[in-house]
């Protein structure tokens, strides 16, 4: 049958089970890894990083640091911290780089319906990521972190290298700061 998947196909198997095969040297099950989360990281990476070449070339670099240090990860269970931790240091390096070396060119580009909506989505949208990234690089990231990619304030902290404590406060100010800024541009 068509439907039919074969028991060690990969789409049959547990996370759990594809890190463990990554750990032992599985190309393949790595393959599988990389395409249920390269969407995620890739946006978590542009989101910090602004810049859509960049972005995607610290995907790559997460995901070749995760094959390479697969056997660090002591709990398959928190294989999506530990991989958005890789990308974070992925991204802040670049970052740091960035700001020795110049500025980031900030450019988007939207595919909508027609100008109209065009027009008003890159205007909300370049209002709301401009105001996104003038706040403090912890507050951003964990706004990020919850907003764009779900992740709960405990996933967050393991991300972040903080206690949930932290990232909630952080999250609360963050999201009050934006708040206030974003008032004059929707009344």
């Amino acid at each position: 049958p068509s439907n039919f998947l074969m028991p060690n196909s990969p789409k049959t198997i547990s996370e759990h089970d594809l890190i463990i095969q990554v750990q032992q040297g599985d190309r393949l099950e790595f393959a599988e890894l990389y395409e249920r989360y390269k969407a995620s990281i890739y946006s978590y990476c542009l989101r910090l990083l602004a810049d859509s070449q960049i972005a995607e070339d610290s995907t790559h670099e997460t995901f070749l640091k995760m094959f390479s240090e697969s056997r660090s990860l002591r709990s398959p269970e928190s294989l999506r911290p530990w991989l958005f931790r890789i990308a974070r240091n992925e991204v802040f390096t670049r970052l740091r780089k960035t700001r020795r070396n110049g500025h980031v060119d900030d450019e988007a580009v939207w595919d909508l319906d027609t100008p109209h909506e065009q027009f008003v989505t890159n205007e909300t949208s370049e209002i709301v990521r401009r105001l996104l990234h003038e706040l403090k690089r912890e507050y951003r990231e964990v706004l990020v972190l919850r907003e764009y990619e779900r992740m709960s304030y405990a996933e967050i902290a393991d991300v972040t290298g903080t206690t949930e404590s932290s990232v909630k406060s952080r999250i609360f100010k963050a999201r009050k700061a934006l708040t206030a800024r974003l008032k004059p541009f929707f009344q």
